[in-house]
């Protein structure tokens, strides 16, 4: 797939965006999202998820960023960073490395991080993409997009456009019925 942008290199960052409950796709190469992230023009999308994590991760009361080098270099040496006890890795190397970890075992020591950068990237902890056919999905993700198909289920009925409103209300009934069989799983357990 060619970058909406230049239309002539490969794009390897895919943005969804929901606005007013329609959903507006972009495609970028690495050299026009640099671009558009220098001149503001991503708004809240930034790509290292590393820096997400860092600016999620002013975990310790903090409301406010240092102001001054100095004041950041003495808070750094005040707290300090967690490190993988398997690999060795810290956060600052996280960071360095664009988001990624050393080892498993790096997602237990810096869960916190993570899951708070991932709510942020998403807007919830709940994955609500594609997954894989073979995997069950949690009841929170089923209840969210029952949730949604149901906005969907109101417009489709004030717009008149019935045959859409029935296959949506057949896919929330399927969803219903999913959900009420891993909830009853769950209690025979």
């Amino acid at each position: 797939m060619l970058c909406d942008i230049c239309k002539k290199r490969e794009a390897t960052i895919h943005i969804k965006e929901v606005k007013n409950g329609k959903c507006i796709s972009t495609n970028l190469c690495p050299e026009c999202a640099k671009e558009k992230e220098l001149s503001g023009g991503l708004g809240a999308f930034g790509f290292n998820l590393a820096e997400v994590i860092f600016n999620v991760g002013k975990m310790n009361g903090d409301k406010k960023a240092p102001d001054t080098p100095e004041e950041k270099n003495e808070k750094q040496k005040k707290t300090p960073s967690p490190t993988c006890p398997q690999c060795g890795w810290t956060l600052a190397k996280m960071r360095r490395s664009g988001g990624k970890l050393g080892c498993s075992d790096c997602y237990k020591t810096f869960e916190k991080w993570v899951t708070m950068a991932i709510e942020q990237v998403q807007r919830g902890a709940v994955h609500v993409g594609k997954h894989p056919e073979c995997k069950q999905r949690s009841g929170a993700a089923i209840k969210m997009e029952i949730d949604k198909l149901q906005l969907n289920l109101a417009e489709a009925v004030s717009a008149e456009e019935y045959e859409k409103a029935a296959q949506i209300r057949d896919r929330i009934n399927l969803l219903k019925a999913e959900l009420d069989s891993l909830q009853s799983a769950e209690d025979n357990k």
